[in-house]
């Protein structure tokens, strides 16, 4: 029985010897993995305010962007008045004088077309002929 005694005793000495190695290793690795667990919440918080700042710069887009659409429908609006009003008309028949008056069209010519005074033609020729 002594025998056996002393194979029972090694035994035991060996599954606890196995079971502080086992605990050692499961401890380094528990270190590991709490390491890894932090650097990934490190990377979660930079990515969190990463997309906070990309939050916030898109809405400060969308607010040049609404404003500039608001000044676009304004313009595109008072360019709508403008080619409705007469005035619009008159520069257009105006562009149509500067037009002859480059092609080397006479005062007559341009007062019989455009309606434009004496004067105005000829001041359209004097500036628009080389």
């Amino acid at each position: 029985m002594n025998d056996y005694s002393l194979v029972l005793i090694a035994v035991l000495c060996a599954a606890i010897i196995l079971l502080f190695i086992a605990r050692f290793k499961l401890q380094r690795l528990n270190k590991s993995l709490q390491d890894e667990v932090a650097k990934v919440r490190q990377k979660v918080a930079t990515i969190e305010h990463d997309v906070s700042s990309l939050c916030v710069s898109g809405l400060g887009v969308d607010e040049r962007v609404a404003g500039l659409e608001r000044r676009i429908r304004s313009l595109i609006e008072r360019l709508e008045e403008l080619e409705g009003s007469d005035s619009f008309e008159h520069l257009q028949e105006f562009q149509g004088a500067v037009e002859l008056a480059k092609k080397g069209a006479s005062v007559d010519e341009i007062v019989e077309k455009f309606h434009l005074t004496v004067d105005e033609a000829g001041l359209l020729i004097r500036l628009h002929t080389a």
